[in-house]
């Protein structure tokens, strides 16, 4: 049968009143916590220019963005929190607010990919930034935060996963791989911890890095194939652009190669150089790989965590001043009443964002299978300069999934849809002539906290009652000639057939009274 109904867009979601006013029980409970350590909320707009997050909010999150040109100019919807929250903070509060700044948020954000359990196209971020603080002691508050409203929220079987982009970050800007397949490698972590990872992750590499050959087995090249290629890369690598140039130029002419086309000689030619460029880094690649495999199996107990670190991290190079930052958050953690079994060290951990620069942390629950984080977070120095600042403000900050939040809430019993939209009474009217009235009286009551509902539709008295049990409504306010004309109401609850009459006062004391001892 043809319908004239229009469809909620795929991937977006409506929210029914119970469900929507559980989700805001469950957001104001997370911000009267932020609120504990000081915290302010702030508001930031759903559309911002799309150079905000294209400076630095890495692949994963730009490929993704709903972005569009309107009126000449390049807008998206915020596809996550942060960069809206630290543009708002150089265009306000840089030059006029003393550090640390804490601030909170909610709110919506939105990114074309395939919806998943509680992950629709648009969802709700929650979470806080914390500006103009470094150190331990500053990145532990900041998890322990996070962990305390979960706490707050009843949900107990949560687990705390902390890492440091750092190790994983400068071990690839030594390699000098270039910018974007280091962020696509930084982005393969879990990719590479999966069954058939490492293959997998080579199938990625090759998408936009077609010469890359994995040194697997899986290549297809032959080995005299191979060995010709190693030796051009060879011929080539100690010369520089020009002279490379140059010299595959007089190569081909010599091979009396028809260089004949769309393109001109020196155009082949350096296209020819940047391929072998490329093949130069595929032993990097490898050994990228290789330490990437390594640093993801270091996952447990914080400190073997940190002394299996220790050996590693010097037999590739690496500076361990990551680990030392790590090993004083755990020591500072360890001072908040946190569940010690609840925290691991990973030190393969790698959010996608590019802005991270330090400690990064996730908050997983075994409830949402796969995908079970419900929070992440960690530090960002450089993004307030990135985007305009006048000055270097070490940050950090973390944000909560919300929809992921009450599915975790769910599965431990703590998420009960229907429970917090309770209105306290309905207002009848038996004769048109009370409106007057009957409006005094609702608006009365409104002013002492109650939530009230006044009958409007013109349905019979029998009909209200009706209404009124169908809707669960614990009282029924009933206004007559002879209760206005004693300015009073009948008050009635759903047990009883009479009621009892009362001033509006003393209804009003009834009906908080029973709330009362109802919450009690």
């Amino acid at each position: 049968m043809e319908t004239n109904r229009i469809q909620p867009v795929r991937g977006m979601s409506d929210v029914l009143p119970d469900t929507c006013a559980a989700y805001r029980a469950v957001e104001t409970e997370l911000h009267q916590c932020f609120e504990q350590f000081g915290y302010r909320p702030i508001n930031v707009p759903l559309v911002e220019h799309t150079e905000l997050y294209l400076r630095k909010s890495g692949e994963a999150i730009v490929t993704r963005m709903y972005d569009f040109v309107y009126q000449n100019r390049r807008l998206c919807l915020r596809p996550e929190m942060t960069a809206s929250i630290i543009r708002a903070y150089v265009e306000h509060l840089e030059e006029q607010t003393p550090l640390p700044v804490r601030l909170y948020y909610g709110g919506s954000v939105f990114r074309y990919e395939r919806p998943q359990r509680e992950r629709y196209r648009q969802f709700s971020q929650v979470g806080v930034e914390l500006l103009g603080s470094a150190g331990p002691m500053a990145d532990a508050e900041v998890i322990w935060t996070a962990c305390r409203g979960l706490n707050q929220l009843g949900l107990k079987n949560y687990r705390v996963v902390i890492g440091h982009i750092g190790v994983l970050s400068k071990f690839l800007e030594g390699l000098q791989l270039g910018s974007r397949l280091q962020n696509l490698l930084l982005a393969s972590t879990d990719l590479l911890r999966s069954e058939n990872g490492r293959q997998k992750v080579a199938q990625t590499l090759q998408e936009i890095y077609p010469d890359y050959r994995p040194t697997d087995g899986s290549s297809t090249a032959t080995p005299e194939q191979e060995g010709q290629l190693d030796k051009l890369v060879t011929l080539f690598q100690h010369l520089n652009d020009a002279d490379a140039k140059a010299a595959i130029l007089e190569l081909l002419g010599s091979l009396n190669v028809d260089l004949k086309g769309s393109r001109s000689p020196e155009e082949i030619a350096s296209r020819l150089l940047e391929k072998i460029h490329r093949q130069n880094r595929i032993p990097l690649i490898d050994k990228a790989l290789e330490f990437m495999t390594e640093l993801s199996a270091l996952e447990g107990e914080p400190f073997e965590v940190l002394e299996k670190g220790k050996e590693l991290l010097p037999r590739y190079g690496i500076d361990t001043a990551p680990l030392e930052e790590l090993r004083s958050i755990v020591e500072v953690l360890k001072l908040y009443d946190l569940d010690w079994s609840q925290v691991s060290l990973d030190l393969g951990l790698s959010r996608g964002l590019q802005y991270y620069t330090g400690t990064i942390f996730e908050i997983h629950h075994a409830s949402l299978g796969g995908e079970r984080q419900i929070c992440g977070g960690g530090r960002y120095d450089e993004l307030v300069t990135t985007l305009g600042g006048n000055r270097s403000t070490p940050a950090t900050g973390f944000s909560f999934g919300l929809e992921r939040v009450c599915v975790a809430l769910e599965s431990e019993g703590h998420f009960n849809v229907g429970s917090h939209l309770r209105f306290d009474a309905f207002v009848i009217v038996l004769d048109a002539a009370q409106h007057g009235y009957a409006i005094s009286v609702a608006e009365q009551l409104r002013n002492q906290g109650l939530k009230i509902e006044l009958a409007i539709r013109d349905r019979t008295v029998s009909k209200n009652f009706q209404y009124a049990e169908k809707q669960s409504f614990p009282f029924v306010i009933v206004v007559g000639a002879d209760e206005q004309a004693q300015s009073a109401v009948t008050l009635r609850t759903k047990a009883e057939q009479e009621g009892q009459r009362f001033t509006v006062d003393e209804a009003a004391q009834q009906i908080l009274r029973f709330r009362t001892e109802a919450v009690l």
